[in-house]
Order: structure tokens, then C-alpha cells, then sequence
């Protein structure tokens, strides 16, 4: 039987969307996933994602139907893996995290500061605000394409990826006509606003093998949290070119990572 993994996916972005990254790794893995995360109202969007990370234990719970999994994540989706790890170890043999918002030290305290007195800054803090600004209406598919593409992280996603984008992360929208997001974008605000925030307090240390992945390019390796991550769980960490989006880059390279990374 091969090894299961279970995938959770980042903030708007549905994990159909991986596809190309789960052909890759089939071979030599079974893989599971969220659909997901945001608009089931089963799991409310609450503060430091509580809800969310019942959703990814529930997710295993029914269909892993007792074997253990490597819980994959990206962004959201890893430390909403890695919060099921702390809360319920015994489902996991490991846990691999792709450039997670794991928010340390000082950020962090800042960060909870600001939310708990419902700070405006919040959404300077967090890309809460850029997601406020985003379009989420389209005439079409083939639009919605065309306007996307020369647009920030999505110029540098493999071709495939960039379709399967189009192609999941938005949906029919049957009261206007045309496309709209799959995930609202109020959703993809609200996870953003509601970003755990407790990592400057003590914490108990992961009892299975954690990973980190970190982007050269993305926001988190220069403000030193895979550095603070490190010291403070023991987790070690590897630097991958590339943003924040990477696994949706180079998904080659990503799934060559991750196989190297998964303990037989």
C-alpha cells in the first residue's frame, strides 16, 4: 500500500487547482484532499482558524478511514495541517508545510494586538488588503484568463497550473451571468484577518516530523519566521526558488522536493 497524503490548499485557491502537482506524486503516494477551505459553513472562518483546522481533521478522519497521512499543505492549507498535528498527532506520520503564514515573535504579538482591538491595521498586516481590491466577477472564463495572466504571481505558474486555475478557481456565477471566484472573496478576506496569531506564546513542540519549504521570493524568509520556527519547534527548514506560489511554479521541482523530504 502506498503512503497517504493528505493535501489542504492555499487561501483561494481550490486544491483541483494542484492537479498537475498530484499527477506527479501519484506514482508513489495515494492522495486525499480538502475541496475547500472558506465557504463551508459547516466550519465557520473564526479567529486563528480554529474552525478551518477541524475541517482539515475531519477531512482525514473520513476519508484516510484509520491509516495515518503525511499532511500536505500550502499556505493556509499547512498550517491549518500543522494545527491538526498539534491538536490530533495520532493521524499523521508527518507534516510537510509550503510557505506557511506561521507568524513568529514579535509579528505575531503585533499582529494579535491589532486584532484583538480590531485595528485597521490588520489588513495592512496581512494581504487582507490587497484581496479587498481584487476583481471577482468576469463575462467569462477566456476573460477572466486574459485579464489574470500578466497579473502578479500568476505570470510565473506553469501553463497547466495557470488553466487549472481558470478552470477551479472560478465557477459559473448564476445570478449574473459570466464567472465569479469559487471562494468569495470576503472568505479569502476573513481567513487573511483571522490569521493565528499566538506563536509568540509557548507552545507545546510537534510530536511527528514536521517540514518546512520556504520561498526565496516569498513574504516570510526575510522577516526571519522559518528562523523563529526552527528555534522554537526544532522544525528545519529549505529554501526552494521561487514566490509564494511555487508549488503552482515549478511543480516538478515541488514534487521531486517533497518525495525527497517524505520518511519511508
Amino acid at each position: 500500500m502506498k503512503p497517504l497524503i493528505h493535501f489542504a490548499h492555499a487561501n483561494g485557491v481550490p486544491s483541483k487547482v494542484y492537479q498537475k502537482l498530484f499527477a506527479l506524486l501519484q506514482d508513489d503516494f495515494d492522495i486525499i484532499y480538502v475541496p475547500l477551505l472558506g465557504p463551508d459553513k459547516r466550519y465557520p472562518i473564526d479567529n486563528h482558524w480554529q474552525s478551518l483546522t477541524q475541517q482539515v481533521i475531519d477531512s482525514i478522519v473520513r476519508q484516510a478511514k484509520g491509516r495515518k497521512v503525511i499532511g500536505l499543505g500550502h499556505s493556509l492549507g499547512s498550517v491549518l495541517s500543522f494545527q491538526a498535528a498539534l491538536k490530533r498527532p495520532e493521524l499523521f506520520s508527518q507534516v510537510i508545510m509550503l510557505d506557511p503564514p506561521l507568524i513568529m515573535g514579535k509579528d505575531a504579538l503585533a499582529l494579535h494586538f491589532a486584532k484583538t482591538l480590531k485595528l485597521k491595521a490588520v489588513d495592512a498586516m496581512s494581504p487582507a488588503a490587497l484581496s479587498l481590491r481584487r476583481r471577482d466577477h468576469w463575462e467569462s472564463r477566456e476573460q477572466a484568463a486574459e485579464l489574470l495572466r500578466p497579473k502578479g504571481f500568476y505570470q510565473r505558474f506553469d501553463p497547466d497550473c495557470f488553466q487549472a486555475y481558470i478552470d477551479h478557481a472560478l465557477t459559473e456565477d448564476k445570478a449574473r451571468g459570466g464567472v465569479e471566484l469559487t471562494i468569495p472573496k470576503m472568505d479569502e478576506v476573513k481567513i487573511f484577518r483571522t490569521n493565528p496569531s499566538l506563536w509568540w506564546l509557548p507552545q507545546p513542540k510537534p510530536q511527528v516530523p514536521v517540514n518546512l519549504v520556504i520561498a526565496e521570493l516569498g513574504p516570510f524568509i526575510g522577516r526571519g519566521f522559518p528562523q523563529l520556527a526552527e528555534k522554537k519547534f526544532g522544525i528545519p527548514y529549505t529554501v526552494v526558488p521561487g514566490g509564494h506560489m511555487f508549488p503552482l511554479e515549478h511543480p516538478q521541482e515541488t514534487a521531486a522536493l517533497i518525495k525527497q523530504l517524505i520518511q519511508h
